[in-house]
């Protein structure tokens, strides 16, 4: 059961869900969303003075790579990068939600944050916001993106299938975000240079090969793979620096430092 938060009006209820709906109707293995006797797959739920807006979403028995504390193994990561280029072909074009930890956010973040930051971590994240703000992003072919293909939103079930969840960040924006975010979490072995290169170059390739990429998209990818990891070194460092020093904050901050010295 999925209950949204308060903050959310109902149009954005709405918005939220539908992602997912569109993602289930299209046979991407997402869990699948029930219908209420109204054929509404949002349930509006009036209790005293409450007011409850909730889905009902099929149980996947399973665990995300997270909490297992491991990586996909080289086949699974071939069914995720399928799962993410599947997505990529659907003609879907949700509603527009600005998520601070997107690509297309990073220009706007860093003149925000970059001041929480040690001349150390800012030598590391600057050079590539110097680079990024020039690039025309716009120019990227688009679809629709889940934008969020980590470790904490990939589960893996008891018969060894690959579902993907939460869709609150989906957008339909430049399709090469999607490889990428896949690039810089569940591809990427920490500490382990040689077998994050490779993972990571035969992930993109098969997204490459499945989605029939541009040459221009080819060409970008890791500049853009750099910006993901400048990323995942800014916003860590922010929460930390505000109060928010989980350990997903610190994995974040851990890959994000390990992904940009990588393709040196």
């Amino acid at each position: 059961m999925k209950v949204f938060r308060n903050q959310r009006d109902d149009q954005e209820v709405y918005d939220c869900i539908n992602r997912s709906w569109a993602a289930y109707k299209n046979n991407v293995n997402t869990p699948k969303i029930y219908e209420n006797s109204n054929n509404d797959i949002v349930s509006i739920i009036n209790y005293n003075e409450s007011r409850f807006r909730v889905s009902v979403l099929e149980y996947i028995d399973g665990d995300n790579f997270f909490d297992l504390n491991r990586k996909p193994t080289s086949e699974e990561l071939k069914k995720i990068v399928n799962i993410g280029s599947n997505l990529n072909k659907i003609d879907y074009k949700p509603n527009f939600i600005y998520d601070t930890w997107a690509i297309t956010s990073f220009c706007k973040e860093f003149e925000k944050k970059s001041k929480y930051l040690d001349k150390e971590y800012l030598d590391m994240v600057k050079p590539v916001y110097d680079k990024f703000k020039n690039f025309d992003y716009d120019s990227l072919p688009k679809a629709f993106v889940h934008g969020d293909m980590m470790s904490t939103n990939l589960m893996i079930d008891k018969n060894d299938d690959i579902w993907v969840i939460d869709f609150s960040v989906s957008n339909y924006t430049a399709r090469l975000n999607e490889i990428v975010v896949i690039c810089d979490d569940v591809a990427l072995i920490y500490g382990d240079k040689e077998t994050s290169e490779k993972r990571i170059m035969a992930a993109f390739e098969q997204w490459c090969s499945e989605v029939n990429a541009t040459q221009l998209e080819k060409d970008s990818f890791l500049m853009l793979f750099e910006v993901a990891n400048a990323i995942n070194v800014l916003n860590p460092l922010y929460e930390i620096a505000t109060g928010n020093d989980s350990d997903e904050t610190k994995m974040h901050l851990n890959a994000g430092i390990f992904g940009l010295s990588l393709f040196k």
